[in-house]
């Protein structure tokens, strides 16, 4: 089973070990009542018989009495140790023990499972070496010592690291251990992708320096240091890093000293959890605050102008005007205008006739009569009395005083009037060009329809703020910027979104009109969606009819002109509805 080295006498016979041996047979009992005493189990090996001589202890640490077995016959390597072996441990531990009988190099070292009597497994630490044997020539002997609770812990221990290795390489967050001098002896997986390398052999031994020769290098050794040095921890740190892609990183640092039982430093155990999400988004909030807390200004600002400009423009009649060229109706305006400054020119010439007459007032006679009376004063008392000539001058100085003080304030009044209606015709003038300018065809320049979205919306702030309606725009990420008239196409959104405001009921408990805009390379798409009253489809089918109207004082012009609007820009326009009461969908296609 176990071949014996023929070879091996004449060398062993040489050596010094062997010899003391040889030359001192009597120590061989007292080497084996000190082993005995020892509690270790002990062996001899005799190759020309394959006899294996084992003591009380080798058998008793099995569960088993030395009296069961004989030593006397040959050949008993088999029943007395291979029969014993674990079945997967066998095979290893019969073929070192024979490598080491051929090649007899210093200490035979063997680890394996022997079976107790009860059944279970014990485990043995053997070892042995080479001796001369007078008798036969050489052997080996050996001890074998049962290291059970010692594999037991061990492979205690190894389960619990292969469970903590399990976890830290799982964990998202990056995990690793430093030495005294700042290279990492642990680097989880999270810790070796972020570095950029591929195993985690790639990053042992080396210190932040070597991994990150920039100033994140420099940053993290120093901190490395100043921890193993001083024994103070850092803890959730916030810091920045370039990944392999060159991308910004943050991570939340902790970095924590690890001490032996006397309080030495001797290891740093660093934790790092990616925030780079949050911090971009802290970043996109913190915009969109600022972005929300300038357009709140602004629209402060708007509707305070506005609510001006709504004064304004009720005071004109301008708002009436406005709706009249929104819906297409630019002659009316036009005589409108013309009517109304006729008006002005006839209120002119009456305000300056009055004026004339007031000048032909003569209070020039009333003040002369006045001083005429004071004079004859004593010959007006000698013929009608005293007391009645100075109540008759008193009433002419009266006459004259609210005479002359009427006429100052028509005077007043008509310069007045007549510098409002100077100002009227100079609104009603340019409201004029306007007008003509509508009527002709304008030149097509770059129009950006996201400005017209926002401006038109400036201009219905105050009607969808006193309706108490809700007001969303969506514009995803794009280019809205076509050719063709900056003038007429808001007047195609105003009339839309006036058209919402009116649909949607002022008792509803939910008011809200969304315009969506995309651009999807081809195509430019405008939606204005509200919740309103909606319509059939029979009434859909009429709604570019020219003349047909669903309002109580519309013209049936608006809608038509939209469309028509739209299709000289090369776009389309439809609005659709599921149903009364289900609101309305109006969209506006243009080609890019």
């Amino acid at each position: 089973m176990i071949q014996n080295g023929n070879n091996l006498l004449t060398d062993l016979k040489e050596d010094k070990m062997f010899a003391i041996s040889e030359n001192q047979p009597e120590n061989i009992e007292r080497y084996k009542a000190l082993i005995n005493a020892s509690g270790i189990g002990a062996w001899e090996y005799f190759p020309d018989t394959e006899t294996l001589w084992c003591n009380d202890v080798y058998f008793s640490m099995l569960g088993r009495d030395i009296k069961d077995y004989n030593f006397k016959s040959s050949n008993n390597l088999k029943e007395v140790w291979l029969d014993m072996l674990h079945p997967e441990d066998k095979e290893v531990a019969a073929q070192r023990f024979a490598e080491y009988l051929s090649n007899p190099d210093g200490t035979h070292e063997s680890y394996y499972r022997m079976k107790h009597s009860d059944g279970s497994w014990v485990w043995i630490w053997s070892r042995g070496r080479l001796f001369h044997n007078e008798s036969s020539g050489f052997g080996a002997i050996g001890t074998h010592v049962d290291i059970t609770k010692h594999k037991k812990a061990e492979e205690s221990i190894q389960r619990e690291r292969i469970l903590l290795r399990t976890l830290i390489d799982n964990l998202p967050d990056t995990i690793y251990v430093k030495d005294t001098k700042g290279r990492k002896v642990i680097a989880n997986r999270a810790d070796v992708e972020l570095i950029g390398c591929a195993s985690e052999e790639e990053v042992l031994g080396k210190t932040d320096l070597d991994l990150f020769p920039n100033d994140m290098g420099l940053r993290g050794y120093e901190d490395d240091m100043s921890i193993l040095k001083t024994g103070e921890a850092i803890t959730n740190r916030e810091e920045y890093f370039v990944d392999k892609d060159g991308k910004t990183r943050w991570l939340q640092t902790t970095k924590i000293p690890v001490r032996d039982p006397r309080g030495k430093v001797i290891r740093l155990l660093g934790i790092g959890h990616d925030i780079t999400l949050r911090k971009e988004s802290d970043e996109v909030l913190k915009k969109l605050n600022d972005d929300l807390r300038k357009q709140s200004e602004e629209l402060g600002k708007q509707a305070k102008d506005l609510k001006a400009l709504n004064l304004q423009l009720e005071k004109q009649k301008e708002q009436e005007m406005e709706k009249a060229i929104a819906q297409g109706k630019f002659e009316i305006a036009s005589e409108f205008l013309h009517d109304i400054g006729n008006a002005m020119v006839g209120l002119g010439s009456h305000l300056n006739r009055i004026n004339r007459v007031v000048d032909q007032n003569n209070v020039n006679n009333i003040r002369s009569l006045t001083v005429f009376l004071k004079t004859n004063q004593l010959a007006i008392a000698g013929a009608i009395g005293p007391q009645k000539a100075a109540a008759l001058i008193s009433v002419t100085e009266g006459v004259e005083q609210a005479q002359s003080d009427n006429v100052g304030e028509i005077n007043k009044s008509v310069s007045e009037l007549l510098n409002i209606i100077t100002h009227i015709q100079e609104i009603l003038n340019i409201q004029r060009q306007l007008v003509r300018g509508h009527k002709g065809m304008h030149e097509r320049k770059p129009v950006n329809l996201e400005s017209i979205i926002y401006d038109c919306r400036s201009m219905i702030f105050a009607s969808i703020d006193k309706k108490g309606i809700q007001f969303n725009i969506n514009v995803q990420p794009g280019a809205y910027t076509i050719k063709g008239d900056h003038t007429k196409l808001m007047q195609v959104v105003l009339n839309i979104l006036k058209n919402s405001i009116e649909a949607i009921s002022a008792d509803a408990t939910e008011k809200i009109i969304t315009v969506n805009m995309h651009n999807t390379g081809s195509v430019v798409e405008i939606s204005v969606a509200d919740n309103g009253q909606g319509f059939d489809a029979k009434t859909a089918e009429l709604f570019f009819v020219r003349g047909f109207t669903t309002k109580k004082n519309g013209t049936g012009l608006g809608l038509y002109n939209c469309r028509a609007i739209i299709e000289s820009h090369s776009g389309s326009f439809e609005i659709k509805s599921d149903g009364p009461g289900c609101g309305a969908v109006t969209t506006i296609r243009f080609a890019v």
